[in-house]
């Protein structure tokens, strides 16, 4: 289901706003700030797991790692086309990369693309350095990491169930995972203004999104 499904024409009394839907989703503007209530994680270090530090359910957890929570979080703007990619458990990876878990499909010269608000979460994952895959470890259970603290055996074990070969070798590399955002919708009133994207200080990267610039200065796609 799609906003435009329930909320029917004509949507906006002033038709330059109702101009944006052809490459701006209505989330875009509705929903300005995402964990409005409470914080959200945005970021999660799994290599620092199994240390004896302090621990706060918010900050670190030695079965977990590190964690970073933001309250009142903007959006993350990407072309979306309602498809996304998506990492299969075996395939290969860049270490110095940032690997997409899913990242969304479609770019400024896809005509069924918008401009959708995304939570970017991303993470420090282990992976085998010789085979260059994530690894996934038995964490839970007898002899899982949450048991012993021990990458190695918790790797192993999990052998049989991902069908993985571990190495012997394994490091951790960045992640990334996107999250539509779609609830939360504002009242009209709370909506995106103008000058929030189009304002000195804008919050759209329009280099990122494909643009030479401003669309207000430079035109829009089409």
């Amino acid at each position: 289901m799609a906003c435009a499904d329930c909320h029917m024409e004509p949507i906006h009394a002033d038709e330059r706003i109702s101009a944006h839907t052809d490459a701006v989703a209505c989330q875009t503007c509705h929903i300005p700030e995402g964990a409005l209530r409470h914080a959200t994680k945005v970021d999660w270090d799994w290599s620092t797991a199994g240390q004896d530090l302090p621990e706060d359910p918010h900050i670190y957890l030695k079965i977990k790692g590190n964690f970073v929570y933001e309250h009142d979080m903007q959006p993350t703007y990407a072309w979306w086309n309602g498809a996304a990619d998506r990492y299969l458990l075996g395939d290969l990876i860049d270490p110095t990369e940032v690997t997409q878990i899913n990242a969304p499909q479609g770019d400024i010269a896809d005509p069924t693309a918008k401009i959708h608000p995304f939570k970017v979460h991303t993470a420090r994952q282990p992976f085998d350095v010789l085979n260059e895959y994530l690894l996934v470890p038995m964490t839970a259970g007898e002899g899982g990491f949450w048991d012993t603290f021990d990458w190695d055996s918790a790797f192993q074990l999990n052998e049989p169930n991902t069908g993985l070969a571990f190495s012997g070798e394994y490091g951790f590399a960045p992640t990334a995972m996107y999250w539509s955002m779609d609830h939360m919708v504002q009242p009209a009133a709370e909506a995106l203004q103008c000058y929030d994207c189009h304002g000195e200080n804008g919050r759209m990267d329009w280099a990122a999104l494909g643009y030479p610039g401003d669309p207000l200065t430079w035109g829009g796609r089409n």
